[in-house]
Parts: structure tokens; C-alpha cells; sequence
């Protein structure tokens, strides 16, 4: 008995005496796809990661298992973004009953907020792919709601924002861009530390000259988490990309006064022959400087450290231009100088 290409053996010929008789419902033509989704189930039905810090890499392991009565091959997995990465699992044939499991890892965005990404699994014989769900929350241990404020034309120039530990652990807000808090419902004169805070935030109050930063700093007492950013989505903050930078969230986080701190710089598909030159800051607060660069792919990772001045304390926000062969881009690093053997808040 002949086999055919799915490995079934083939019906006997009919002899010459009998004619064969067509059965539509007894023959099943395996040359042309279904059309329709393959008999696979997916376990978790969505890859969650929960929260995550910023630019943390997680792993998880999603099932396939076929609930079909015929062994099913994968042909290719595809992820949707950059930010995953997965075992290479194609060509793989799940048995009847069987699984296989599919090892993937989500690198989170910079910025606080929600992130979603699918892998896409396509199987041979089935027209249909099957997606797969991941996704994750970026947040620091002091997570903040609305992590945008949306102050462009038209929206509310004020309102309120939630502080809230992640963690549920009890602590203080000692500033808001170095200035007092403005606490709703809660006196921290008289009151204990909580682990939620309403807060309320103005432009007109909180940025009368009209000259606001991209990244709004909220000051905690928490050794983990110092700053907190709040994005300001204005006319004036919004990214005004020259190069194709990954994100425009970048900080070198709380250092003392007389040291300095490294920060990295993603842009992807730089032209062939272009070159990432130098950088340097516009600030007379800090100097930013390019101390190194790799590539890993078609992404160039960038290494820059900001040295702040020796009398430079306090919440800063340090504009600064990287310069290639052939452009510039303009950026900012935001951040926190204390004096050495500071701890807790500084509110200023």
C-alpha cells in the first residue's frame, strides 16, 4: 500500500470490474489547508508578566496542546514586536493529546503603563494562525495613575493623580518637581504615612512661566524607589524624534554630589556609513558625555554618562544633543543629586 505525503496509507485501486463510486464524506483531499483554526489549545490563554520594572526582561512558558486525533507541525512562530524573543520552535509535530511548550521573553518598555504585544503560530495544513497574548505593567515600586497626564489642547489643564505602593507598604511624598505636595484628603502634619495619595496637580499652578518638562519628578522617603516620573503629554514636551530612538525615557536615577552615572541610548536602523559621534548637554547643571557604543543587531546601544556639577543639588532635568556623522537629536536625562551620606527625602 502506497503512502501518501501525511504519512496515511493510500485506498487500493479500484479494479476495472467495479467503478468506483465517489463519497464525498469518506475522502479528504490533505493537499489544500483548512480553512479555519487548527485544534490546538493554548495554556495560559494570555502570557501575563504582571508588573514589571522599567526595561526589565521576564520569561514564561505558554503550552500548545493539541486536542486534535492527528499529529499537527508547526510551521513558523512569529512575535509581533521587538521586545520578544521565543524559542525557536518550528518545525516541532505535536501529537494527538500531546503538547509543546513555547519559551518566550518580553523585554518591557522604559515607561510606566500597560504593554501588549501577540506571537503568531502558524501550522501546516490550517490557513488560520493562532495568536498568543502577552503582556505586562511597567511601573516603579511607587506606581502612579494616570501615569500620562494628557495636557494637550483641549484636555484638562488639571485634575488629580494616585500614588500607590505596589507592594502596599506604608510611604511618604516629600515633593512634586521640588515643590510642596498639594495632598488631597490628607494632612501630613498630622496623619500617618499612607500607602495611597491622592494628589492634585494645575498647570497654571504647578508651571506659571509655562515651561514644563516632559517628566514630571514626584519625590518619595522610599530607599527603592526616590523619584517617581509623571509624563506630561503637552504641545511643548512632545518627542521630536531625528534618529529612531526605542523610547525617550531616560534617567541615571539618585546619585551624590561629586559622582556621576551611566545611562543607554537605543536607536535602531542607523544608516550604513552613519555614526554615532558625540553628545553634550546644554545644561551648565551637568555635562553629559558618549562613552561608549554597540551594536547587537540593527539596534546601536549607546552609553552616556552625566557628571553633575559640584554645586548641583536637587531634582534636574538635563537637556543634551546626541550628534551622528550626519544629525543631531535632542533629549533630555532626568535624575536627582544629593549631598554625599543623604538619605531620605530632600524635597527640593
Amino acid at each position: 500500500t502506497a503512502a501518501t505525503e501525511s504519512g496515511e496509507a493510500e485506498s487500493p485501486a479500484p479494479s476495472p470490474q467495479q467503478p468506483a463510486v465517489a463519497d464525498p464524506s469518506a475522502v479528504v483531499d490533505d493537499s489544500e489547508p483548512v480553512d479555519g483554526p487548527p485544534p490546538i489549545r493554548i495554556e495560559p490563554e494570555v502570557l501575563d508578566f504582571g508588573i514589571v520594572g522599567p526595561s526589565e526582561t521576564r520569561e514564561g512558558v505558554v503550552k500548545l496542546l493539541n486536542t486534535g486525533d492527528r499529529p499537527i507541525e508547526i510551521l513558523t512562530v512569529q512575535p509581533s514586536c521587538k521586545c520578544t524573543t521565543i524559542d525557536d520552535i518550528s518545525g516541532e509535530v505535536i501529537p494527538p493529546g500531546g503538547s509543546v511548550d513555547l519559551r518566550a521573553a518580553m523585554k518591557a518598555q522604559s515607561a510606566p503603563g500597560l504593554k501588549k504585544a501577540e506571537m503568531k503560530v502558524l501550522f501546516d495544513g490550517y490557513t488560520q494562525v493562532v495568536n498568543i497574548q502577552l503582556r505586562n505593567e511597567v511601573s516603579l515600586p511607587v506606581r502612579v495613575s494616570p501615569a500620562i497626564l494628557n495636557c494637550v489642547k483641549g484636555q484638562p489643564q488639571s485634575g488629580r493623580i494616585v500614588l500607590e505602593s505596589t507592594d502596599g507598604k506604608p510611604f511618604g511624598v516629600c515633593a512634586i518637581g521640588g515643590k510642596p505636595v498639594r495632598f488631597i484628603g490628607f494632612d501630613p502634619s498630622k496623619d500617618e504615612p499612607r500607602a495611597m495619595y491622592a494628589i492634585e496637580w494645575d498647570l497654571a499652578k504647578d508651571f506659571p512661566d509655562g515651561n514644563m518638562p516632559r517628566h514630571w519628578m514626584v519625590e518619595t522617603d522610599r530607599a527603592d524607589c526616590p523619584l517617581v516620573d509623571v509624563y506630561i503629554r503637552h504641545e511643548s514636551t512632545l518627542p521630536r524624534p531625528v534618529l529612531r530612538l526605542t523610547d525617550y525615557r531616560h534617567s541615571f536615577g539618585r546619585i551624590e554630589q561629586g559622582t556621576s552615572a551611566d545611562f543607554v541610548v537605543d536607536v535602531t536602523d542607523l544608516p550604513e556609513g552613519e555614526r554615532i559621534a558625540t553628545a553634550a548637554s546644554s545644561s551648565s547643571a551637568a555635562k553629559v558625555e558618549l562613552v561608549g557604543t554597540s551594536v547587537e543587531g540593527n539596534t546601536t546601544h549607546m552609553t552616556f554618562r552625566v557628571t553633575p556639577a559640584p554645586d548641583t543639588v536637587g531634582v534636574q532635568y538635563i537637556p543634551f544633543t546626541i550628534y551622528t556623522t550626519s544629525r543631531q537629536q535632542q533629549l533630555a536625562v532626568w535624575g536627582q543629586v544629593v549631598p554625599p551620606g543623604h538619605v531620605g527625602c530632600l524635597g527640593k
